[in-house]
């Protein structure tokens, strides 16, 4: 049985057809509310937005929509969230599904079938984020319910990037090492991910001032507080230091590069030069063939394991490319205008290469001014490409430490994607509560989007797609409005059909 109600919001009266149901699993009764259009406030008649014939795009979002289903996403959020799930699930379908700025989020929605029941405005959604920035009990709450559904994790990558802001008066938001090269004040964002499960866990900020190494012991703490305390840190090259390696507790398992300024790395590239070409050191990772070394080694009295690796093929392209350049400059520097100047020399190479004078010296002959390789510095460069030393405190075998390292690919891909695929990189959000709530739906998006791209990784389907094509893939099916009750979904192509299968998502019905 259906019939129809009325629903004020704002200044305008809006039509919704409610059908009664049974729920067979709640066992009690239920109902289904579907949006018909808006109240005529002169006559009082429905207003349609489906007169006639309308299509909305509804294969990008009916796959969304399931993938926080297989999350329990959706059921976490309205238990916490009850006034404002909906909401926040369509900013976060929109955000991944476009890459566009939340601004664009309305225009979108009039022409996609989405689980919002009111237009998301722009002024809507600064009241949305502003809202969930205020309740930070709340997503506390949904932190740590959503670790301990996914308590199961061995290993833990934590991550840290940067935002730039012309903001004033945000909290955190300060002069620091800027990774972009911005002349701007930032806030540092840490996230928490957890395998094998591939998913972030829980995320923090920092101030902007604030080096990456001093922010693992309180991140412990967090471990602790989410019961996530055993675990092992994947970490990236900003957080190494030997100060940081001696301060670490015995509990603070790790895997972090070696820099290659560190006298210890230079001593491994030597010691094992001629073992990276043994065929006895080679093992395949997915496709890629590599070249491994284990060793022990000190530092600071303290004994770590050493894991050495060689790219070969990268190894070629880069000594190509930097030969290139050093052979590019050598003929240019030729010119009359550079070689008769030494100030004019000197800047041109400054701007050409940076650290130009560890590999040339500037000499003068017969009145001119030339450049000259210094080869010991040129064949140490050379003898360094292609190789990586990964460093830890646990034994494990190298080829699951280099998966595991490269495994933070997929933060390092979404805070790229949050900084420029979806104009983030400089934040304009202006109160404190707003950008609390700004960052809590970039989790949100970063969880959905973290699922989407193991699955796209374990069935190979990253071979052919992108997360964004795949999107535009399933936008394909449409949502066809004949009046304003009867509607169908459009066929589902073979490629399709084997995408949803690859995903375990049932084909698209009506919704």
């Amino acid at each position: 049985m259906s019939y129809r109600i009325e629903q004020k919001i704002g200044k305008h009266v809006y039509f919704y057809e409610v059908e009664s149901y049974w729920d067979k699993n709640k066992k009690q009764p239920r109902q289904k509310r579907t949006f018909l259009g808006k109240k005529d406030p002169l006559t009082g008649e429905l207003i349609s937005t489906h007169k006639g014939y309308s299509s909305l795009d509804y294969g990008n979002t009916y796959f969304l929509c399931e993938m926080a289903k297989q999350l329990n996403l959706h059921i976490l959020l309205k238990q916490i969230f009850p006034d404002i799930w909906q909401e926040l699930l369509t900013c976060v379908f929109f955000e991944i599904s476009e890459k566009k700025a939340l601004y664009l989020c309305k225009p979108w929605m009039e022409c996609t079938h989405n689980i919002a029941e009111r237009d998301l405005s722009s002024q809507r959604i600064s009241e949305l984020l502003h809202d969930l920035g205020q309740q930070e009990e709340a997503r506390f709450k949904f932190l740590k319910s959503w670790a301990l559904q996914h308590d199961a994790n061995e290993y833990i990558v934590f991550d840290i990037t940067s935002f730039s802001s012309y903001a004033k008066n945000l909290d955190f938001l300060e002069w620091g090492y800027n990774r972009d090269r911005e002349k701007l004040p930032q806030i540092n964002f840490g996230v928490i991910y957890g395998e094998p499960s591939a998913l972030p866990l829980f995320y923090t900020r920092y101030p902007g001032s604030i080096k990456d190494v001093s922010t693992l012991h309180n991140m412990v703490e967090y471990l602790e507080w989410l019961e996530l305390s055993d675990t092992l840190f994947v970490l990236d090259r900003g957080f190494f230091s030997s100060y940081n390696l001696k301060k670490m507790k015995a509990n603070m398992h790790f895997i972090i590069p070696l820099p290659y300024n560190n006298k210890n790395a230079v001593a491994l590239i030597r010691k094992h030069r001629n073992d990276l070409a043994l065929h006895s050191n080679a093992f395949r990772l997915n496709k890629q063939i590599m070249y491994g070394v284990t060793n022990r080694i000190e530092i600071g009295s303290k004994r770590y394991y050493s894991h050495l690796y060689l790219d070969e093929k990268r190894r070629v392209e880069d000594r190509e490319r930097f030969l290139s350049k050093v052979l590019e400059l050598e003929k240019k520097v030729e010119e009359p205008e550079l070689c008769g100047n030494i100030e004019e020399l000197q800047g041109f190479l400054s701007d050409a290469v940076k650290g130009w004078d560890k590999i040339f010296e500037i000499i003068e002959q017969d009145g001119q001014f030339r450049i000259k390789r210094k080869e010991k510095a040129i064949n140490a460069q050379l003898e360094k490409m292609g190789t990586m030393i990964l460093l830890s405190n646990t034994r494990l075998d190298g080829r699951e430490v280099l998966r595991l390292y490269r495994r933070k690919d997929v933060v390092e891909k979404f805070f790229d994607n949050m900084k420029h695929g979806i104009e983030r990189k400089r934040l304009r959000l202006h109160t404190q509560e707003t950008f609390e709530g700004r960052l809590f739906l970039d989790f949100l998006a970063l969880i959905i989007y973290s699922k989407i791209s193991s699955v796209m990784r374990k069935e190979e389907i990253n071979k052919d797609f992108t997360v964004q094509e795949l999107m535009y893939e399933f936008k394909k099916i449409k949502l066809i409005w004949l009046g304003a009750k009867k509607m169908i979904v459009t066929e589902v192509s073979e490629k399709q059909r084997e995408l949803f299968q690859s995903f375990k998502i049932p084909l698209p019905m009506r919704p």
